[in-house]
């Protein structure tokens, strides 16, 4: 079952673990797909969003531009998942980020490099509602993998 919950919208319901599982589901395939509508609605204007990438949480139209950013820098982006968990009111995924590097990221030229980094995703959610959203990865590694 996936689902796409309008987050600017309350719900104040409480999911059950196999929910909770295809809503992060409905987030990997959002990104997977490129689809920034889609995005819109799941993160809306209250959820945050971080990552190794950024120096804060960001929220609502910022998130929309930072995939934008993403998706341009590597088109072909895969979210791979390889485990999942959740339980109350927490979504974890362990997966994979590949792709490869066709665009312009942090200001550099592409380098035409294909990466794959580890990565776990912690959603949070309150109430039906996505609050956050925290990926942890490897800056560093990203950065030897693209610019060594």
């Amino acid at each position: 079952m996936k689902m796409i919950m309008n987050n600017d919208q309350p719900n104040a319901i409480k999911l059950n673990a196999a929910e909770l599982l295809a809503f992060g589901e409905t987030i990997v395939d959002a990104w997977n797909q490129q689809d920034l509508e889609a995005l819109k609605k799941i993160y809306g204007s209250n959820a945050a969003y971080f990552d190794p990438l950024l120096k804060k949480y960001i929220k609502g139209n910022a998130i929309l531009a930072y995939a934008q950013g993403i998706f341009t820098a590597f088109p072909d982006l895969e979210l791979k998942v390889i485990s999942r968990a959740s339980n109350v009111d927490l979504i974890m995924f362990e997966r994979m980020q590949c792709g490869t590097n066709t665009g312009t990221m942090l200001g550099r030229e592409a380098t035409g490099r294909y990466i794959e980094i580890p990565a776990v995703s912690v959603l949070k959610m309150k109430e039906g509602q996505l609050i956050s959203h925290t990926d942890y990865w490897d800056l560093k590694q990203l950065m030897m993998d693209l610019y060594r």
